[in-house]
Protein backbone atom coordinates (compact mmCIF):
# COMPACT_ATOMS: atom_id res chain seq x y z
CA UNK A 1 0.00 0.00 0.00
CA UNK A 2 1.45 3.40 -0.96
CA UNK A 3 1.88 5.92 1.79
CA UNK A 4 0.27 9.33 1.69
CA UNK A 5 3.59 10.95 0.88
CA UNK A 6 4.22 8.67 -2.09
CA UNK A 7 0.65 8.66 -3.45
CA UNK A 8 0.17 10.44 -6.75
CA UNK A 9 -2.00 13.58 -6.60
CA UNK A 10 -5.51 13.26 -8.00
CA UNK A 11 -5.61 14.76 -11.50
CA UNK A 12 -9.17 16.04 -11.86
CA UNK A 13 -8.80 17.20 -15.45
CA UNK A 14 -7.27 13.93 -16.68
CA UNK A 15 -9.92 11.77 -15.02
CA UNK A 16 -12.71 13.95 -16.36
CA UNK A 17 -11.08 14.00 -19.82
CA UNK A 18 -11.30 10.22 -20.34
CA UNK A 19 -14.17 9.18 -18.05
CA UNK A 20 -16.77 11.82 -18.89
CA UNK A 21 -16.82 11.13 -22.68
CA UNK A 22 -17.65 7.48 -21.96
CA UNK A 23 -20.45 8.37 -19.54
CA UNK A 24 -21.87 11.20 -21.64
CA UNK A 25 -21.69 9.21 -24.88
CA UNK A 26 -23.28 6.19 -23.19
CA UNK A 27 -26.15 8.27 -21.82
CA UNK A 28 -26.61 10.05 -25.16
CA UNK A 29 -26.78 6.76 -27.09
CA UNK A 30 -29.15 5.24 -24.52
CA UNK A 31 -31.45 8.26 -24.74
CA UNK A 32 -31.26 8.18 -28.54
CA UNK A 33 -32.25 4.50 -28.53
CA UNK A 34 -35.16 5.12 -26.15
CA UNK A 35 -36.43 8.09 -28.16
CA UNK A 36 -36.05 6.20 -31.45
CA UNK A 37 -37.90 3.20 -30.05
CA UNK A 38 -40.71 5.42 -28.78
CA UNK A 39 -41.00 7.26 -32.10
CA UNK A 40 -40.95 3.99 -34.04
CA UNK A 41 -43.71 2.55 -31.88
CA UNK A 42 -45.77 5.71 -32.39
CA UNK A 43 -45.23 5.58 -36.16
CA UNK A 44 -46.20 1.91 -36.32
CA UNK A 45 -49.30 2.58 -34.22
CA UNK A 46 -50.22 5.53 -36.38
CA UNK A 47 -49.80 3.43 -39.53
CA UNK A 48 -52.10 0.76 -38.11
CA UNK A 49 -54.72 3.31 -37.03
CA UNK A 50 -54.84 4.85 -40.49
CA UNK A 51 -55.16 1.40 -42.04
CA UNK A 52 -57.97 0.50 -39.62
CA UNK A 53 -59.94 3.61 -40.51
CA UNK A 54 -59.43 2.92 -44.21
CA UNK A 55 -60.64 -0.69 -43.92
CA UNK A 56 -63.70 0.29 -41.88
CA UNK A 57 -64.66 2.93 -44.42
CA UNK A 58 -64.39 0.39 -47.27
CA UNK A 59 -66.52 -2.19 -45.47
CA UNK A 60 -69.18 0.39 -44.66
CA UNK A 61 -69.16 1.89 -48.14
CA UNK A 62 -69.48 -1.53 -49.86
CA UNK A 63 -72.06 -2.77 -47.36
CA UNK A 64 -70.01 -5.93 -46.86
CA UNK A 65 -69.25 -5.55 -43.17
CA UNK A 66 -71.78 -8.26 -42.18
CA UNK A 67 -70.02 -10.71 -44.48
CA UNK A 68 -67.52 -11.38 -41.68
CA UNK A 69 -70.38 -12.61 -39.46
CA UNK A 70 -72.23 -14.44 -42.29
CA UNK A 71 -69.61 -15.68 -44.75
CA UNK A 72 -72.10 -18.13 -46.31
CA UNK A 73 -74.53 -15.41 -47.45
CA UNK A 74 -74.12 -15.19 -51.29
CA UNK A 75 -75.30 -11.58 -51.47
CA UNK A 76 -72.79 -10.42 -48.88
CA UNK A 77 -70.13 -12.51 -50.54
CA UNK A 78 -70.68 -10.69 -53.85
CA UNK A 79 -70.44 -7.33 -52.09
CA UNK A 80 -67.23 -8.38 -50.38
CA UNK A 81 -65.53 -9.00 -53.73
CA UNK A 82 -65.31 -5.24 -54.24
CA UNK A 83 -63.79 -4.92 -50.76
CA UNK A 84 -61.32 -7.70 -51.60
CA UNK A 85 -60.24 -5.80 -54.73
CA UNK A 86 -59.49 -2.73 -52.56
CA UNK A 87 -57.56 -4.83 -50.04
CA UNK A 88 -55.51 -6.45 -52.81
CA UNK A 89 -54.54 -3.07 -54.22
CA UNK A 90 -53.54 -1.49 -50.89
CA UNK A 91 -50.12 0.09 -51.06
CA UNK A 92 -47.23 -1.91 -49.53
CA UNK A 93 -49.53 -4.81 -48.55
CA UNK A 94 -47.78 -8.20 -48.75
CA UNK A 95 -50.53 -10.40 -47.37
CA UNK A 96 -54.14 -9.92 -46.27
CA UNK A 97 -56.20 -12.37 -44.19
CA UNK A 98 -59.84 -11.93 -43.23
CA UNK A 99 -61.00 -13.84 -40.15
CA UNK A 100 -64.67 -14.49 -39.44
CA UNK A 101 -66.32 -14.30 -36.08
CA UNK A 102 -65.27 -17.92 -35.36
CA UNK A 103 -61.58 -17.22 -36.06
CA UNK A 104 -61.58 -19.06 -39.40
CA UNK A 105 -59.95 -17.42 -42.42
CA UNK A 106 -62.82 -16.66 -44.83
CA UNK A 107 -60.73 -14.78 -47.37
CA UNK A 108 -56.98 -14.38 -47.99
CA UNK A 109 -54.62 -13.08 -50.63
CA UNK A 110 -53.01 -16.51 -50.22
CA UNK A 111 -55.76 -18.87 -51.35
CA UNK A 112 -54.14 -21.82 -49.58
CA UNK A 113 -54.99 -20.26 -46.20
CA UNK A 114 -58.77 -19.96 -46.78
CA UNK A 115 -60.73 -22.19 -44.42
CA UNK A 116 -57.91 -22.65 -41.94
CA UNK A 117 -58.18 -21.81 -38.26
CA UNK A 118 -55.23 -20.99 -36.00
CA UNK A 119 -55.90 -21.66 -32.33
CA UNK A 120 -52.50 -20.51 -31.00
CA UNK A 121 -52.57 -16.97 -32.39
CA UNK A 122 -52.43 -14.64 -29.37
CA UNK A 123 -52.64 -11.50 -31.52
CA UNK A 124 -55.84 -12.77 -33.15
CA UNK A 125 -57.42 -13.55 -29.79
CA UNK A 126 -56.60 -10.07 -28.49
CA UNK A 127 -58.06 -8.48 -31.65
CA UNK A 128 -61.23 -10.57 -31.20
CA UNK A 129 -61.61 -8.82 -27.83
CA UNK A 130 -61.71 -5.45 -29.66
CA UNK A 131 -58.05 -4.32 -29.41
CA UNK A 132 -56.04 -3.02 -32.35
CA UNK A 133 -52.92 -5.20 -32.28
CA UNK A 134 -49.75 -3.99 -33.98
CA UNK A 135 -46.71 -6.18 -34.35
CA UNK A 136 -43.77 -4.48 -36.06
CA UNK A 137 -40.10 -5.13 -36.43
CA UNK A 138 -37.06 -5.04 -38.62
CA UNK A 139 -36.73 -7.37 -41.62
CA UNK A 140 -33.50 -9.32 -41.13
CA UNK A 141 -31.77 -11.47 -43.70
CA UNK A 142 -33.51 -14.54 -42.30
CA UNK A 143 -36.91 -12.86 -42.63
CA UNK A 144 -36.29 -12.09 -46.30
CA UNK A 145 -36.49 -15.80 -47.06
CA UNK A 146 -40.17 -15.89 -46.02
CA UNK A 147 -42.66 -16.14 -48.92
CA UNK A 148 -44.11 -12.70 -48.08
CA UNK A 149 -40.72 -11.07 -48.55
CA UNK A 150 -39.66 -12.70 -51.81
CA UNK A 151 -38.92 -9.98 -54.36
CA UNK A 152 -39.21 -7.26 -51.71
CA UNK A 153 -37.28 -4.04 -52.36
CA UNK A 154 -33.94 -4.27 -50.44
CA UNK A 155 -34.40 -0.68 -49.26
CA UNK A 156 -37.40 -1.76 -47.13
CA UNK A 157 -36.20 -2.74 -43.66
CA UNK A 158 -39.38 -2.78 -41.54
CA UNK A 159 -42.69 -4.67 -41.53
CA UNK A 160 -45.98 -3.91 -39.83
CA UNK A 161 -48.47 -6.67 -39.04
CA UNK A 162 -51.82 -5.26 -37.93
CA UNK A 163 -54.81 -7.16 -36.55
CA UNK A 164 -57.79 -4.88 -37.10
CA UNK A 165 -60.99 -5.76 -35.21
CA UNK A 166 -64.16 -5.14 -37.23
CA UNK A 167 -67.05 -4.05 -35.01
CA UNK A 168 -70.76 -3.92 -35.80
CA UNK A 169 -71.94 -0.29 -35.77
CA UNK A 170 -74.01 0.63 -32.75
CA UNK A 171 -73.40 -2.44 -30.59
CA UNK A 172 -69.59 -2.49 -30.85
CA UNK A 173 -69.64 -6.27 -31.20
CA UNK A 174 -66.52 -7.71 -32.87
CA UNK A 175 -67.69 -9.76 -35.87
CA UNK A 176 -64.31 -10.38 -37.46
CA UNK A 177 -60.64 -9.44 -37.79
CA UNK A 178 -58.62 -8.33 -40.79
CA UNK A 179 -54.91 -9.08 -40.69
CA UNK A 180 -52.70 -6.89 -42.88
CA UNK A 181 -49.03 -7.65 -43.34
CA UNK A 182 -47.29 -4.62 -44.85
CA UNK A 183 -43.75 -3.51 -45.66
CA UNK A 184 -44.20 0.26 -46.00
CA UNK A 185 -41.39 1.98 -47.91
CA UNK A 186 -42.42 5.51 -46.86
CA UNK A 187 -42.53 4.45 -43.22
CA UNK A 188 -39.10 2.86 -43.53
CA UNK A 189 -37.65 6.07 -44.93
CA UNK A 190 -39.31 8.12 -42.20
CA UNK A 191 -37.97 5.82 -39.47
CA UNK A 192 -34.44 5.91 -40.87
CA UNK A 193 -34.53 9.69 -41.22
CA UNK A 194 -35.86 10.00 -37.67
CA UNK A 195 -33.15 7.72 -36.32
CA UNK A 196 -30.46 9.77 -38.03
CA UNK A 197 -31.90 13.02 -36.68
CA UNK A 198 -32.19 11.64 -33.16
CA UNK A 199 -28.66 10.19 -33.26
CA UNK A 200 -27.11 13.39 -34.63
CA UNK A 201 -29.02 15.48 -32.10
CA UNK A 202 -27.94 13.21 -29.24
CA UNK A 203 -24.30 13.24 -30.31
CA UNK A 204 -24.35 17.01 -30.86
CA UNK A 205 -25.89 17.58 -27.44
CA UNK A 206 -23.38 15.20 -25.87
CA UNK A 207 -20.49 17.06 -27.52
CA UNK A 208 -21.83 20.46 -26.41
CA UNK A 209 -22.35 19.13 -22.88
CA UNK A 210 -18.84 17.66 -22.78
CA UNK A 211 -17.20 20.85 -24.05
CA UNK A 212 -19.18 22.98 -21.59
CA UNK A 213 -18.38 20.73 -18.65
CA UNK A 214 -14.76 20.41 -19.73
CA UNK A 215 -14.41 24.18 -19.72
CA UNK A 216 -15.94 24.40 -16.24
CA UNK A 217 -13.83 21.52 -14.90
CA UNK A 218 -10.69 22.97 -16.43
CA UNK A 219 -11.39 26.31 -14.80
CA UNK A 220 -12.25 24.59 -11.50
CA UNK A 221 -9.07 22.52 -11.68
CA UNK A 222 -7.03 25.65 -12.31
CA UNK A 223 -8.76 27.42 -9.41
CA UNK A 224 -8.20 24.47 -7.07
CA UNK A 225 -4.51 24.31 -7.96
CA UNK A 226 -4.16 28.06 -7.50
CA UNK A 227 -5.92 27.97 -4.15
CA UNK A 228 -3.82 24.98 -3.10
CA UNK A 229 -0.69 26.93 -3.99
CA UNK A 230 -1.95 29.89 -1.99
CA UNK A 231 -2.79 27.64 0.94
CA UNK A 232 0.71 26.18 0.90
CA UNK A 233 2.12 29.68 0.69
CA UNK A 234 -0.08 30.82 3.57
CA UNK A 235 1.11 27.92 5.70
CA UNK A 236 4.68 28.75 4.76
CA UNK A 237 4.10 32.38 5.69
CA UNK A 238 2.74 31.33 9.05
CA UNK A 239 5.96 29.45 9.73
CA UNK A 240 8.00 32.35 8.37
CA UNK A 241 6.15 34.75 10.67
CA UNK A 242 7.02 32.73 13.74
CA UNK A 243 10.59 32.30 12.54
CA UNK A 244 10.91 35.99 11.72
CA UNK A 245 9.81 37.20 15.11
CA UNK A 246 12.35 34.92 16.74
CA UNK A 247 15.18 35.84 14.35
CA UNK A 248 14.48 39.56 14.46
CA UNK A 249 14.52 39.79 18.26
CA UNK A 250 17.40 37.40 18.84
CA UNK A 251 19.77 38.54 16.07
CA UNK A 252 19.30 42.21 15.44
CA UNK A 253 20.51 43.44 18.79
CA UNK A 254 23.67 41.24 18.80
CA UNK A 255 24.33 42.20 15.18
CA UNK A 256 24.09 45.88 16.04
CA UNK A 257 26.61 45.40 18.87
CA UNK A 258 29.01 43.46 16.61
CA UNK A 259 28.78 46.11 13.90
CA UNK A 260 29.42 48.93 16.41
CA UNK A 261 32.47 47.11 17.74
CA UNK A 262 33.80 46.63 14.20
CA UNK A 263 33.30 50.33 13.44
CA UNK A 264 35.15 51.30 16.64
CA UNK A 265 38.06 49.03 15.72
CA UNK A 266 38.43 50.90 12.47
CA UNK A 267 38.83 54.16 14.36
CA UNK A 268 41.07 52.82 17.14
CA UNK A 269 44.88 53.22 16.86
CA UNK A 270 47.18 50.27 17.16
CA UNK A 271 47.05 47.00 15.27
CA UNK A 272 45.58 47.29 11.80
CA UNK A 273 42.41 45.14 11.74
CA UNK A 274 40.65 47.19 9.09
CA UNK A 275 40.27 44.30 6.64
CA UNK A 276 38.75 42.00 9.24
CA UNK A 277 36.49 44.78 10.50
CA UNK A 278 35.22 45.47 7.00
CA UNK A 279 34.50 41.77 6.56
CA UNK A 280 32.55 41.79 9.82
CA UNK A 281 30.54 44.84 8.74
CA UNK A 282 29.82 43.34 5.30
CA UNK A 283 28.61 40.03 6.75
CA UNK A 284 26.54 41.78 9.40
CA UNK A 285 24.90 43.90 6.68
CA UNK A 286 24.20 40.75 4.65
CA UNK A 287 22.54 39.05 7.63
CA UNK A 288 20.59 42.21 8.36
CA UNK A 289 19.33 42.27 4.76
CA UNK A 290 18.15 38.67 5.09
CA UNK A 291 16.30 39.53 8.28
CA UNK A 292 14.68 42.50 6.50
CA UNK A 293 13.60 40.20 3.67
CA UNK A 294 12.01 37.84 6.17
CA UNK A 295 10.17 40.70 7.86
CA UNK A 296 8.95 42.15 4.57
CA UNK A 297 7.89 38.78 3.16
CA UNK A 298 5.95 37.69 6.23
CA UNK A 299 4.38 41.03 7.11
CA UNK A 300 0.67 41.40 6.28
CA UNK A 301 0.92 44.90 4.77
CA UNK A 302 -2.18 46.68 3.58
CA UNK A 303 -0.65 49.56 1.62
CA UNK A 304 -2.65 52.41 0.17
CA UNK A 305 -1.61 52.65 -3.50
CA UNK A 306 -0.73 56.04 -4.83
CA UNK A 307 0.80 57.46 -8.02
CA UNK A 308 4.38 56.32 -8.57
CA UNK A 309 6.73 57.56 -11.32
CA UNK A 310 8.41 54.35 -12.50
CA UNK A 311 11.23 56.11 -14.35
CA UNK A 312 12.33 58.07 -11.27
CA UNK A 313 12.02 55.04 -8.98
CA UNK A 314 14.03 52.80 -11.32
CA UNK A 315 16.65 55.46 -11.85
CA UNK A 316 17.08 55.84 -8.08
CA UNK A 317 17.33 52.05 -7.59
CA UNK A 318 19.95 51.77 -10.34
CA UNK A 319 21.90 54.59 -8.74
CA UNK A 320 21.84 52.77 -5.38
CA UNK A 321 23.21 49.57 -6.94
CA UNK A 322 25.72 51.22 -9.27
CA UNK A 323 28.64 51.21 -6.72
CA UNK A 324 28.19 47.48 -5.99
CA UNK A 325 28.17 46.71 -9.71
CA UNK A 326 31.30 48.83 -10.25
CA UNK A 327 33.17 47.01 -7.45
CA UNK A 328 32.55 43.73 -9.29
CA UNK A 329 33.58 45.23 -12.62
CA UNK A 330 30.02 45.08 -13.96
CA UNK A 331 27.96 47.58 -15.95
CA UNK A 332 24.45 48.67 -15.00
CA UNK A 333 22.50 50.84 -17.46
CA UNK A 334 18.96 52.24 -17.42
CA UNK A 335 16.92 53.27 -20.48
CA UNK A 336 13.47 54.87 -20.48
CA UNK A 337 11.21 54.72 -23.54
CA UNK A 338 7.99 55.89 -21.89
CA UNK A 339 6.81 59.45 -21.37
CA UNK A 340 5.48 60.11 -17.87
CA UNK A 341 5.13 56.46 -16.77
CA UNK A 342 2.83 56.58 -13.72
CA UNK A 343 1.33 53.54 -11.98
CA UNK A 344 -0.58 52.92 -8.76
CA UNK A 345 1.66 51.43 -6.08
CA UNK A 346 3.65 51.84 -2.90
CA UNK A 347 7.14 53.30 -3.50
CA UNK A 348 8.73 51.51 -0.53
CA UNK A 349 7.46 48.07 -1.54
CA UNK A 350 8.26 48.57 -5.23
CA UNK A 351 11.76 49.74 -4.29
CA UNK A 352 12.19 46.56 -2.25
CA UNK A 353 11.14 44.43 -5.27
CA UNK A 354 13.50 46.25 -7.66
CA UNK A 355 16.37 45.99 -5.16
CA UNK A 356 15.84 42.21 -4.91
CA UNK A 357 15.84 41.79 -8.70
CA UNK A 358 18.94 43.97 -9.20
CA UNK A 359 20.77 42.17 -6.40
CA UNK A 360 19.99 38.82 -8.05
CA UNK A 361 21.25 40.11 -11.39
CA UNK A 362 24.51 41.38 -9.88
CA UNK A 363 25.17 38.16 -7.95
CA UNK A 364 24.42 36.00 -11.02
CA UNK A 365 27.03 37.76 -13.19
CA UNK A 366 30.78 37.42 -13.06
CA UNK A 367 33.36 40.12 -13.60
CA UNK A 368 32.64 42.20 -16.69
CA UNK A 369 28.95 41.30 -16.77
CA UNK A 370 26.33 43.67 -18.08
CA UNK A 371 22.82 44.36 -16.75
CA UNK A 372 20.33 46.48 -18.69
CA UNK A 373 17.13 47.89 -17.20
CA UNK A 374 14.65 49.09 -19.83
CA UNK A 375 11.30 50.79 -19.24
CA UNK A 376 9.12 50.54 -22.36
CA UNK A 377 5.43 50.66 -23.31
CA UNK A 378 3.47 47.39 -23.55
CA UNK A 379 0.18 46.31 -25.10
CA UNK A 380 -2.80 48.39 -24.06
CA UNK A 381 -2.02 50.96 -21.39
CA UNK A 382 0.61 48.94 -19.57
CA UNK A 383 4.26 49.62 -18.82
CA UNK A 384 6.93 46.96 -19.10
CA UNK A 385 10.22 46.74 -17.24
CA UNK A 386 12.89 44.39 -18.61
CA UNK A 387 15.88 43.51 -16.42
CA UNK A 388 18.34 41.57 -18.57
CA UNK A 389 21.69 40.28 -17.32
CA UNK A 390 24.51 38.27 -18.86
CA UNK A 391 24.82 35.91 -15.90
CA UNK A 392 24.61 32.16 -15.56
CA UNK A 393 20.97 31.92 -16.72
CA UNK A 394 18.31 29.55 -15.39
CA UNK A 395 18.19 25.80 -15.75
CA UNK A 396 14.94 24.39 -17.17
CA UNK A 397 14.21 22.33 -14.05
CA UNK A 398 14.72 25.38 -11.81
CA UNK A 399 12.56 27.73 -13.88
CA UNK A 400 9.30 26.22 -12.58
CA UNK A 401 10.28 26.75 -8.92
CA UNK A 402 11.89 30.18 -8.99
CA UNK A 403 8.92 31.82 -7.24
CA UNK A 404 8.58 29.18 -4.54
CA UNK A 405 9.58 30.54 -1.09
CA UNK A 406 13.00 29.34 0.18
CA UNK A 407 13.98 27.86 -3.19
CA UNK A 408 17.38 29.19 -4.24
CA UNK A 409 20.28 28.24 -6.49
CA UNK A 410 22.75 30.44 -4.59
CA UNK A 411 24.98 29.06 -1.86
CA UNK A 412 24.23 31.90 0.55
CA UNK A 413 20.74 32.83 -0.62
CA UNK A 414 17.60 32.67 1.47
CA UNK A 415 15.25 32.08 -1.48
CA UNK A 416 12.90 34.98 -0.77
CA UNK A 417 14.00 37.60 -3.32
CA UNK A 418 11.88 36.48 -6.28
CA UNK A 419 8.86 35.38 -4.20
CA UNK A 420 8.95 38.75 -2.45
CA UNK A 421 9.15 40.62 -5.77
CA UNK A 422 6.28 38.53 -7.16
CA UNK A 423 4.04 39.26 -4.19
CA UNK A 424 4.72 42.99 -4.41
CA UNK A 425 4.22 43.19 -8.19
CA UNK A 426 0.95 41.22 -8.11
CA UNK A 427 -0.30 43.29 -5.17
CA UNK A 428 -0.49 46.29 -7.50
CA UNK A 429 -2.11 44.48 -10.42
CA UNK A 430 1.10 43.60 -12.24
CA UNK A 431 2.67 40.36 -13.33
CA UNK A 432 6.21 39.06 -13.45
CA UNK A 433 7.80 36.72 -15.99
CA UNK A 434 11.22 35.18 -15.95
CA UNK A 435 13.13 33.39 -18.69
CA UNK A 436 16.71 32.49 -19.36
CA UNK A 437 19.19 30.22 -21.05
CA UNK A 438 21.90 28.49 -18.98
CA UNK A 439 25.22 30.21 -19.57
CA UNK A 440 23.72 33.11 -21.55
CA UNK A 441 21.75 35.19 -19.06
CA UNK A 442 18.34 35.88 -17.59
CA UNK A 443 15.47 38.19 -18.52
CA UNK A 444 12.97 39.32 -15.89
CA UNK A 445 9.95 41.19 -17.25
CA UNK A 446 7.47 43.11 -15.11
CA UNK A 447 4.15 44.42 -16.46
CA UNK A 448 2.17 47.13 -14.66
CA UNK A 449 -1.13 48.79 -15.58
CA UNK A 450 -0.44 52.47 -16.18
CA UNK A 451 -2.72 55.23 -14.98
Amino acid sequence: MPTTANAKPFNLLRWFGWLSPLLIAGMALANAWLISSFLNAQLFQREASITRDFVHNILLADGSLEYLAHPDDPTLKDRFRNTADHLNTMRDALRTNVFGSTGTIIWSSDKSLVGQRFTDNDELEEAMRGQLVVHAGQISEEHREKPEHVGLDPSIHFFVESYIPVKRPGSGEVIGVIELYKAPLALTEAIQAGRRQVLLSALGSALALYLGLYGLIRRADSTIKRQHSRLVEAETLAVVGELTSSVAHNLRNPLASIRSSAELSLESPGEDCSEQARDIIREVDRISDRVSELLTFSAAHDPQPGPVRLDRLLEACCADHAPAFERRGQRLTFANEVTNPVIDGDPALLRQAFHSLLSNAGEAMGDGGRCTVTLRPAAGTRCRIDIADTGSGIAAEAGQQMFRPFFTTKHKGLGLGLPLAKRIVERFGGEIRISGVPGEGTLVSLLFPAR
